[in-house]
């Protein structure tokens, strides 16, 4: 266990004055330094490989670690570059772009879907039926054991237990009606927990039942052990934000701002450590930034009213419409221009501030955000001990 983080005051050379400890000076070195530098500092001697291995130094270093968006660059069939899946940190100018996932091909990349994002880990599948969760940082991997009826929703760490688990829905009767599991992560698929459809109304039971929690393009985010989605049209004005309970593992609805009603328009993202929604008017392609300022009384408040810099865009490329694909907690922003092969970097000003294009590229923002992990998982250790093999989605970094 590493030392705690005091200082001493010792008498040294006859003068007296605070002295720290060497665990506690490695402790702020290391805390400030990426993931890879960390790994390789294991490599250097026994002490720093005790520090860069401790639990608890890991788990900070996590929490410290910024919540960035995915972007997955996809190259086209006659490009020899391997598709990547890179987070980009847009605190920098220019951004910073960190590999995160690479497809030794085209071929590959195009069979394989990421699922969602979780504390460093990621789900993905792979033609729907093959399901694997991994962590980037270590590139370690596991499968995932689903039934073949079933479609995951999303992967959540349940606080309480400290289990990591997965929601995943087997839809019956032509689509029309579903049945929702949990199941922990590293656990036999005999271990399943059916929630039934607990609903407080006819229209989210609905909601449910059609299975939207699937709708890739707008993931649930988590807070206070609560999944939420935004759910557009389907539910009435002033409730469209759908609710499942990690504890009570039950869905409820709660209020939500006074959005225009256009699902495709509205996400849900993390504001400021809270809830928050992000919408552009089509006409104006103006911003409006809701965050969740009172998380019990559901009362919503305006943070940002951003007007995206259209002209500017439109520049670099013509006759493009634009589509605001991803808000940070800071209030950056990602623009995409369809079929441009272009993604924007703006401020919360409306400022762009950098542009992303390469050649044989189609960028594609997918709505997730990956916070990177060290953090060691059992579900990842093999009992034979045995060397598992790099995955696909790992050889081309």
């Amino acid at each position: 266990m590493v030392k705690s983080a005091r200082v001493r005051r010792t008498q040294r050379d006859g003068a007296a004055g605070p002295v720290l400890p060497e665990d506690l000076i490695l402790w702020e070195i290391f805390y400030r330094l990426p993931a890879k530098e960390i790994l390789r500092c294991r490599a250097v001697c026994r002490s720093w490989r005790r520090l860069a291995c401790d639990a608890e130094f890991l788990l900070a270093h996590h929490r410290r670690q910024p919540s960035l968006p995915l972007v997955l660059f996809n190259r086209n069939a006659f490009s020899k570059v391997p598709a990547t899946v890179d987070a980009f940190d847009l605190r920098h100018s220019p951004a910073v772009r960190r590999p995160i996932l690479g497809f030794s091909s085209y071929d590959e990349c195009h069979k394989y879907y990421i699922r969602a994002s979780c504390d460093g880990l990621l789900l993905l599948s792979r033609t729907y039926r093959l399901y694997y969760i991994c962590n980037p940082a270590t590139r370690q991997w596991c499968a995932l054991p689903v039934p073949d009826v079933s479609n995951v929703v999303t992967l959540y760490h349940h606080r309480q237990s400290g289990e990591y688990r997965v929601l995943y829905v087997e839809q019956l009767d032509g689509h029309f009606s579903a049945v929702y599991y949990v199941l922990t992560v590293g656990s036999p698929l005999e271990e399943k927990r059916c929630i039934g459809l607990s609903a407080p109304s006819p229209s989210v039971k609905k909601w449910i039942a059609h299975a939207r929690p699937l709708d890739q393009d707008n993931p649930p985010v988590l807070l206070h052990d609560c999944l939420h989605w935004y759910s557009g049209n389907y539910l009435d004005a002033e409730w469209k934000v759908v609710v499942f309970d990690t504890v009570d593992e039950s869905f409820r609805c709660m209020r939500s701002p006074p959005v225009a009603d256009n699902e495709a328009e509205a996400h849900l993202c993390r504001m400021d450590g809270t809830l928050g929604i992000h919408q552009v008017d089509r006409h104006t392609m103006t911003v409006q930034v809701w965050a969740l300022q009172d998380y019990e009384m559901e009362v919503w408040s305006l943070k940002h009213r951003i007007q995206l810099p259209v002209v500017e865009m439109t520049k670099y490329a013509p006759y493009t419409t634009f589509y605001l694909m991803a808000v940070t907690e800071n209030g950056d922003m990602l623009v995409s221009g369809s079929y441009s092969g272009l993604l924007f970097h703006c401020d919360r000003e409306g400022k762009l501030v950098d542009k992303f294009q390469e050649a044989c590229v189609n960028p594609e923002v997918l709505r997730l955000s990956f916070k990177e992990s060290l953090v060691k998982h059992v579900f990842f250790e093999r009992k034979d001990r045995k060397r598992v093999k790099l995955q696909r989605f790992f050889r081309g970094l």
